[in-house]
């Protein structure tokens, strides 16, 4: 769910924004300096001046603003704009220095805020060893990579994908059990299964981002349940809970 008072605050201010008042895009953007920064500081090269790639940011967090449709895109406005300000970076740095610093091919961070207070990152919840790409920020992006999408899916199994994707839609450990009719544990252990999962295809593949990764993977199906959450039967569970 998107109603956290942070993301009420932001789609006040974009509303007044939409209606013409100044003051409520400085502010917006003040709140979402910090941001910047953080990205900008994570991905800094030195072939670049510091100041240069914070425009670029500035520029991604400019373009966010204009662009973000809360009808169109199931994601908050503070995931939103991570993602744009990050491709502007990640973009001005590609551009300037080619292929020749392999890492910031891996520009997708763990570090996207989730919660109200931009105090918990996706890293919080999935604290991979390698903080280099994260797609999980993507899976309520409507608009975003349809590849990354895919690759979670089916490298993941449904149980765990479905634990990632309630947490970042803001559901914490306690309400996800009850949401899915799980123990805690099965949580926890699902999210350790997931980082180890993409860690290993970080470090085999260099970047989840890679075009190596296969797409298909071997997965069971004969163990699955439907399981309404939220009044919908968003998804199919593995009963591979009860023996976790």
């Amino acid at each position: 769910m998107l109603g956290d008072r942070n993301q009420q605050r932001d789609l006040v201010l974009i509303r007044r924004i939409r209606s013409g008042d100044p003051q409520a895009k400085d502010e917006l953007v003040r709140k979402y300096l910090p941001m910047v920064k953080h990205i900008v500081k994570r991905h800094y090269a030195s072939f670049l001046e510091f100041d240069d790639l914070m425009q670029e940011g500035l520029i991604g967090l400019l373009a966010a603003i204009d662009e973000y449709r809360p009808d169109a895109f199931d994601v908050k406005f503070s995931s939103f704009a991570y993602m744009c300000i990050i491709r502007k970076v990640y973009n001005a740095i590609k551009q300037c220095n080619g292929n020749k610093h392999k890492a910031l091919n891996q520009a997708v961070s763990l570090q996207a805020y989730v919660n109200a207070d931009e105090t918990r990152t996706v890293m919080d919840l999935l604290p991979l060893a390698d903080p280099s790409v994260d797609p999980v920020e993507l899976l309520e992006m409507k608009s975003a990579d349809h590849r990354i999408h895919l690759l979670l899916r089916n490298h993941l199994s449904v149980l765990e994908y479905t634990v990632i994707a309630l947490l970042l839609r803001g559901y914490s450990s306690s309400e996800i059990e009850r949401a899915i009719g799980v123990k805690a544990k099965v949580v926890d252990n699902a999210r350790t299964r997931v980082k180890a999962k993409l860690k290993r295809l970080v470090d085999t593949y260099g970047s989840l981002l890679s075009p190596q990764i296969p797409m298909k993977v071997r997965r069971r199906t004969d163990l699955y349940m439907k399981l309404p959450v939220c009044g919908e039967e968003l998804f199919s569970l593995e009963q591979e809970a009860a023996g976790v």
